[in-house]
């Protein structure tokens, strides 16, 4: 093999230059010398493998061509400089041009360089072309044009490695004459072993197709094309497996040329990680404005919390919901919605999911609107795992209030069912058997005293089936309101208790929203209450509360009943208005219950206490 070291005669910078850097980028050295003698002395060394003359800087530059030719037969090309590089021409004067590429291309072809053309060039132009392609096609075009132009390179595509197929798919952009690069080629079944390799192991294999062309892609056309290297590079990111780069090659490809393969493979790989990255991304964009889209379309109020329980993200629900503006709520820590508790609630049933196999769950809590009462929701919560820690969490609110109160009323109604039970069970048993007895006693003698006895039995139970009807008949108690004079009210229903000696007092009155029918039976219950435990001399006040700390002063509170009985012992204040409490054999917890139920369908609380006089009070508290 002939010398790789060129000699430059001459004393002009710019042509040494030139000539220097055209040879760098295929590993060929240059030495320079400055006179005719000392090329000469060179050239009897025997390590120069070409001469380059510079004609304008040299001497006698037809005496130094005979003396070189006469001690040397080596390539001699004559040198002189232009605007722009050297100009080279041979020593027959044929002209060569000013390009790089080419003048090295032409050097290094009358060295007889085995390693065929040089490729290093080539990967700044391909560099050029991929910094900002956007597609495969643009990528496969740019390598393709680019290695062609190079010369050392018969044909080079890129493939794509399909996981799903297991194969490698060629893109191609133009038609490839001989080459059929229309095919796949098959991956996993040992019948690419080339491919196969430079993908298993990420590295670059080159392969002389007279070997074995069936190792190779495409090896029967790389013979027919008189190829003598085949080499595969695989493209790949930091992660992924793209595809490869697979170049033929006309010549050996020499150290520097598999470099430069190398690194065109590294640069395509970027590209194409590049295209990836953008895709994902805009991909993600997509799906984040779709969902972004879900969110805010959705009936229900859903939010991010990070992992510190801070809102990252809120949906026009839950704006509308609790009455903040999405600037009020973002940053803010959920405690402002769901107070300490319901947050604390929160963070520990997220913590418990992400410790389960469980992906989301349902808990009930009250959030604080801006304005407004507490407002009972349900909410779904779902943490956020990043590498196994806690990043934050997703919730769903749902407003329950309409739930809690149809539960509310299924509950109440469920008191009606046991209160009726109740009734029938004991509350009507009692006057029934009391009523049989005296009818018995009748049938045994001529007293009037059992008919009378039975007489008030059943008007017990008249009086206990009357409220029962009206349980029944009115449901909710209330229907329609109007003002009403308690004082009057009161002494209405007077009118249709059995009162004997018993004894009515308004001390004062007011006025009242409410419908008139169950507020009437409220005092009936009350008055009947009175004088069963206390007696027909029983005295019966009906007064007005006063405003207390926190009330409107100029509104009353509401109004009171009260006797000048025995009163209700402490420990049964609290259980008076149970539909199952019964305080005597007569069994009166009925007529009580009824009361609290009218009180509670008209939105007021009722209260058992003890009078002044030491009797049982009754207070019905009517002011919001």
């Amino acid at each position: 093999m002939r010398s790789d070291r060129v000699l430059y005669v001459g004393t002009d910078p710019v042509a040494a230059e030139t000539v220097e850097r055209s040879l760098a980028s295929v590993d060929v050295a240059v030495d320079r010398i400055g006179s005719r003698t000392g090329a000469i002395a060179k050239l009897e060394t025997g390590d120069v493998g070409a001469i380059v003359i510079d004609a304008a800087t040299v001497d006698d530059v037809p005496r130094l061509l005979t003396e070189a030719t006469e001690r040397k037969t080596v390539p001699t090309f004559l040198c002189w400089a232009r605007e722009g590089g050297a100009v080279l021409a041979s020593a027959s004067a044929t002209p060569v041009g000013t390009d790089r590429r080419e003048l090295a291309s032409t050097i290094t072809e009358a060295l007889g360089d085995e390693r065929g053309p040089p490729l290093s060039a080539t990967v700044d132009e391909i560099r050029t072309r991929l910094a900002d392609a956007t597609s495969p096609g643009r990528i496969e075009r740019a390598i393709r044009e680019e290695l062609s132009a190079a010369g050392t390179i018969e044909f080079a595509w890129v493939g794509e490695y399909d996981r799903g197929e297991r194969g490698v798919l060629p893109w191609v952009t133009e038609p490839s004459g001989d080459w059929p690069v229309t095919r796949s080629f098959p991956i996993g079944n040992g019948s690419e072993p080339l491919l196969e390799s430079a993908m298993e192991t990420g590295e670059l294999r080159v392969r002389d197709p007279t070997d074995d062309p069936s190792a190779v892609p495409l090896g029967e056309t790389a013979l027919e094309r008189d190829v003598e290297r085949v080499a595969v590079a695989p493209l790949a990111g930091s992660d992924e497996l793209y595809g490869v780069l697979v170049c033929y090659a006309s010549g050996t490809l020499g150290g520097n040329d598999r470099d430069a393969i190398e690194a065109i493979a590294r640069t395509t790989s970027h590209a194409l990680e590049g295209i990836a990255v953008r895709g994902r991304l805009a991909q993600l964009e997509q799906t984040l404005r779709r969902y972004e889209g879900l969110v805010e379309t959705a009936g229900d109020g859903m939010y991010v919390l990070d992992a510190d329980g801070h809102f990252t993200t809120v949906n026009r629900a839950l704006v509308e919901l609790t009455g903040y503006s999405r600037e009020g709520l973002l940053g803010e820590h959920a405690q402002i919605l769901f107070g300490q508790d319901g947050a604390r609630k929160g963070s520990e049933t997220v913590e418990r999911l992400a410790r389960t196999d469980e992906s989301t769950s349902t808990v009930e809590l009250a959030f604080r609107p801006k304005r407004g009462d507490p407002i009972p929701c349900e909410t779904q919560l779902a943490p956020l795992v990043y590498d196994g820690e806690i990043g934050g969490s997703v919730g769903v609110v749902r407003d329950v209030t309409e739930r809690k109160r149809r539960e509310r009323r299924l509950r109440q109604q469920n008191e009606r069912l046991d209160a009726f039970a109740s009734i029938v069970s004991h509350d009507l048993r009692n006057p029934l058997s009391v009523a049989k007895g005296y009818a018995d006693l009748i049938a045994e003698s001529d007293s009037s005293d059992e008919v009378e006895a039975i007489v008030e039995s059943l008007d017990r139970m008249d009086s206990i089936i009357t409220d029962v009807l009206s349980i029944a008949r009115e449901g909710d108690w209330v229907d329609d309101t109007e003002p009403i004079d308690v004082g009057s009210a009161a002494e209405d229903a007077w009118a249709n208790v059995s009162t004997a000696e018993a004894s009515l007092v308004v001390d004062e009155s007011i006025a009242v929203e409410a419908d008139r029918s169950p507020f009437l039976r409220l005092f009936e219950n009350l008055f009947r209450n009175s004088i069963d435990h206390v007696g027909d001399g029983v005295t019966v006040r009906v007064g007005v509360l006063p405003a207390t700390a926190g009330d409107d002063e100029t509104q009353p509170a509401g109004f009171y009943v009260e006797d000048d009985g025995v009163g209700i012992p402490d420990g049964m204040r609290e259980r008076v208005f149970d539909a199952e409490f019964s305080a005597g054999s007569d069994g009166i917890g009925i007529g009580l219950w009824v009361v609290r139920e009218v009180a509670t369908g008209h939105g007021w609380s009722a209260i058992a206490d003890a009078s002044a006089e030491g009797g049982a009070r009754f207070e019905f508290r009517t002011a919001e």
